[in-house]
């Protein structure tokens, strides 16, 4: 067997709903570089406009079609199965020594109703190019990804009071997509499969920076790049961020997972956008230092005068277009300001430096632009603006700290 190539980029599009397009751009993106004499570039993706699933080996100055290496037919992108075997596939296939691993769909972070079975529950179809109807919703207007103008209520019998699901890796054809418990599945897999861990895991989605996923997926990957905000259709610019690969294979999974932040915010110039590469081998101080933190407020908002300044920190904390994520730190700095109590204050101060410490902190890399993203810091964590859903107890984050503990006291 040859030599491994240094990198392996694995880009996993689900592309079978309203992104299809947008998916299409991405891989011209993917052959303006291609792959090289070190790095391998490899996508499946799966489109609405037909029954197919293609693999691609992705290479500069072919047609898309001849770079087509397997067609599977029709797949299901909410299965957790497709998706591990292609990035076992991927890796067996295509060798090297460090691999990145793209899952590129909507994003939601830990918000994942899911609309198709509300649908159904209530006689609506969801249906991609249809008129509105008592009975019918168009696709496009149904999932509006994120939405500020939307609240807690999933679905309705008027569109205008409808919001979209959220989770990552939507299926339109096969009705499905992949919570965050599966996409942990997906990973686990994968490492057994590969016997190792992946180097970076990125998310070419929305709202997906966030403690409670950086938690779930720390034992299959080393660095997580992802999006505190939601994304703009273009996502990122993969021609950018393979040609700086290609002219430094050679460079770290650290490198890689801060240069793909540096491109993808340099690359909007008007859009607010955020990006971050977190470690995840030092998420679990992170975690000890939110359970401190969760267990100091819960003592301290018996008083009246704590409860007021956690509920002002919340409200005037960094949040997204989903209010109910909210910037880590920003929230953290915001409550020791504001409380009175001494060790709320130490808790507070020690969240910020486990999270965001420029030395040792989870965020190795954070950018963000715009004036509505003004105070990101690289990871956003959970405020429910109503009741914690009922899949957050679900998540190891939430089992592991007195983070959701706190949350039923707001």
């Amino acid at each position: 067997m040859p030599n491994p190539k240094q990198w392996t980029v694995l880009v996993w599009m689900a592309g079978d709903n309203d992104l299809e397009e947008y998916a299409l751009g991405d891989l011209n993106e993917l052959k303006k570089v291609g792959s090289t004499a070190d790095v391998d570039v490899v996508a499946q993706i799966d489109l609405h406009r037909d029954d197919h699933t293609r693999r691609y080996h992705v290479r500069h100055g072919t047609a898309a079609a001849d770079d087509v290496v397997a067609d599977l037919g029709e797949t299901n992108t909410g299965d957790p199965a497709v998706a591990a075997d292609f990035f076992a596939w991927g890796i067996s296939t295509y060798p090297a020594r460090h691999y990145l691993a793209v899952l590129w769909n909507h994003g939601s972070g830990i918000d994942e109703e899911d609309v198709y079975r509300r649908a159904r529950a209530i006689g609506i179809t969801v249906e991609r190019h249809v008129e509105p109807a008592p009975d019918r919703v168009p696709r496009a207007r149904a999932r509006t990804i994120a939405s500020r103008r939307f609240r807690r209520a999933l679905f309705s019998t008027t569109i205008e009071r409808a919001i979209s699901t959220r989770a990552i890796a939507y299926d339109d054809t096969s009705r499905d997509f992949l919570d965050n418990l599966e996409l942990k599945r997906v990973l686990a897999t994968v490492k057994q499969k590969a016997r190792r861990t992946l180097d970076v895991v990125g998310f070419d989605a929305c709202l997906m920076s966030m403690i409670e996923i950086v938690y779930e997926l720390r034992p299959y990957a080393r660095f997580i790049v992802g999006s505190q905000e939601v994304e703009p259709g273009d996502g990122w610019p993969y021609d950018q961020v393979l040609r700086a690969l290609a002219n430094d294979p050679g460079m770290s999974p650290e490198r890689l997972g801060a240069t793909i932040v540096d491109r993808y915010v340099a690359s909007y110039r008007k859009s607010a956008v955020t990006l971050a590469c977190l470690d995840t081998s030092r998420v679990d101080e992170a975690a000890q230092a939110a359970d401190r933190l969760a267990g100091a407020l819960v003592t301290a908002m018996k008083q009246p005068v704590e409860y007021a300044a956690v509920a002002r920190s919340v409200r005037s904390a960094q949040h997204y277009d989903l209010p109910d994520f909210v910037d880590v730190c920003d929230f953290s700095d915001q409550v020791r300001q504001r409380s009175r109590n001494a060790k709320v204050k130490s808790a507070a101060g020690a969240m910020i430096e486990a999270v965001c410490d420029a030395g040792a902190g989870l965020v190795r890399r954070e950018k963000h632009k715009g004036d509505g993203v003004a105070r990101s810091h690289g990871v956003s964590v959970y405020f429910p603006r109503g009741e914690v859903t009922v899949a957050y107890d679900r998540l190891a984050f939430a089992k592991d700290t007195r983070w959701d503990e706190f949350l039923k006291k707001l």
